[in-house]
């Protein structure tokens, strides 16, 4: 009988149909192999899946098919294949039918993945670079024991793409980023020696610089394309890091146990001098590492609204910073990278501001939003209340002029309080205790202790009003030998007020001054 040639590649493509025939996996093959591909296989999803309107797509995968003989495991792809490997964001397998001398054929495979079209794109470039065709240059493919699916191959092709969460959107990004993990660029440029702290701050992202003799030329994988150069003589230079460091910042008032810390990013330069910027949502600083200068910018904007406590963090950061010397720790990676005092710079206003802010704060810890602006407006009225509700080892003497409507024996005095700022009203029932009381003149005079706030809570929402009162009834009627005040702004301003009292001590309804 005449010994004929074996047709290993045709053989190897129905040898591959037949193991997905098998495995009931849908092998669809291409008509016209200009595409680089030789099968699209469908895997179908799980046919029992329920609920079966929650059923998740099957996966699919492009896989094109190898064959060789003898002794070496490889085999190679056109670069113009590999490209179209590497930008397509679906799955893409190559699979080697290798038939050894003794007849046996093992099936090897390779998952196009991140060293493949890493492998395949630097190889792209140089050709292209060197003006070559790329269907008429290959890249060559070595398999190893590692490979061998001979047994499990559709299995591991399902479960290879399985294990990989955004598959297309992970395929994606590493065909747009590979080779660029030192720049996309080379550039260059002359300036005045002048300039030189302004191009190192530019560098950390700060400001812009005029530069030149300016040049710049496309690079991947370390490759310049000149074709891409860019010339100018004179131009702007805009630029951020291209690294960012998580960083903590420890801020302490000189003499204080409590210091502030805050999240932020660092980055650093060398060029042309050393500088390194830390930046966290309340502060920029900026720090010349070769004269030690350091440089302090705020973030703060009157009129934004942002959390209340973002802003009390914020404006005690600058109340610390402009009533008393400050230290100054960073921290990068467990180490402290930098350490310094600062000198304050005086502006009382801050310290003023962080008062009543701390003070609202302390009144609804809840995230509500604000702007200083808003703080600002309501300041007087905020201020007086603080003082009323808040401050402690102030004499605060009350008196009645219609001492009939007051009983006598009261061990506390209860009363309500609330301020507007913004769109948010701020409620307080507030309890002092009564430590003298005089009843032998012509008006009944009490002194009272400090302040305790037993309720309180912010608002922006309808029927406020109803809800305070209700919430003073409920306190008052809680209470014992208590006299009440639902609302104690008239009395500071001498006008007409209703005195409650709690349940048993001579409750009266009517009104005095």
């Amino acid at each position: 009988m005449m010994e004929r040639k074996p047709r290993v590649a045709r053989a190897s493509e129905y040898g591959f149909a037949t193991i997905c025939a098998n495995a009931g996996v849908h092998p669809q093959k291409v008509s016209e192999d200009e595409t680089g591909w030789d099968y699209l296989v469908e895997f179908p999803p799980d046919p029992d899946f329920s609920p079966a309107g929650a059923q998740p797509p099957g996966v699919s995968a492009y896989s094109q098919i190898k064959s060789t003989t003898g002794r070496t495991v490889s085999t190679s792809i056109t670069l113009s294949n590999a490209r179209r490997m590497a930008q397509q964001s679906h799955p893409w397998f190559i699979v080697l039918f290798h038939r050894l001398p003794s007849g046996e054929t093992r099936i090897y495979a390779k998952h196009f993945w991140i060293d493949l079209i890493t492998e395949s794109l630097k190889a792209i470039r140089k050709a292209d670079l060197a003006a070559e065709k790329l269907h008429k240059k290959a890249l060559t493919i070595s398999f190893d024991d590692s490979d061998d699916h001979t047994d499990d191959l559709l299995q591991w092709m399902e479960e290879t793409i399985a294990t990989i969460d955004d598959y297309h959107g992970q395929k994606t990004s590493v065909y747009e980023s590979v080779g660029y993990e030192n720049g996309q660029a080379s550039v260059k440029f002359s300036f005045q020696s002048e300039k030189s702290d302004a191009v190192a701050k530019a560098f950390l992202g700060i400001g812009t610089v005029q530069i030149q003799d300016f040049e710049m030329v496309p690079h991947r994988f370390g490759l310049p394309d000149p074709r891409g150069q860019l010339l100018a003589g004179t131009a702007t230079l805009t630029a951020s890091p291209s690294t960012w460091y998580n960083c903590r910042i420890k801020v302490r008032a000189k003499n204080e146990d409590n210091p502030i810390v805050m999240p932020g990013k660092a980055a650093f330069t060398s060029f042309p001098r050393g500088y390194a910027r830390f930046t966290s949502e309340y502060m920029d600083l900026v720090w010349s590492t070769s004269d030690n200068g350091v440089t302090f910018n705020s973030k703060i904007s009157i009129h934004e609204r942002r959390s209340l406590i973002a802003l009390v963090t914020h404006v005690r950061l600058l109340s610390l910073f402009t009533t008393t010397d400050t230290d100054i720790q960073i921290w990068v990676g467990g180490r402290r990278v930098y350490g310094g005092r600062a000198r304050k710079a005086e502006d009382g206003r801050w310290h003023q501001l962080y008062l009543l802010l701390a003070f609202l704060h302390s009144l609804s810890p809840d995230e509500l939003e604000l702007s200083i602006e808003d703080v600002v407006a309501a300041a007087p009225e905020l201020a007086r209340l603080r003082e009323i509700v808040a401050v402690k080892g102030v004499t605060c003497t009350l008196e009645f002029t219609d001492i009939e409507r007051v009983p006598v024996g009261a061990e506390r005095l209860l009363y309500a309080a609330q301020v507007t700022v913004g769109s948010v009203t701020f409620f307080a029932i507030v309890e002092r205790p009564v430590i003298v009381e005089d009843a032998t003149g012509l008006q009944r005079r009490f002194e009272l202790g400090d302040p305790r706030i037993i309720e309180s809570y912010a608002s922006t929402g309808d029927g406020l009003g109803q809800q305070m009162q209700a919430d003073f009834e409920r306190q008052i009627n809680q209470s014992h030998l208590t006299l009440g005040i639902a609302d104690i702004r008239p009395a500071l301003e001498g006008r007409e007020i209703r005195i409650y009292g709690s349940p048993g001590f001579d409750r009266l309804d009517e009104r005095t001054n």
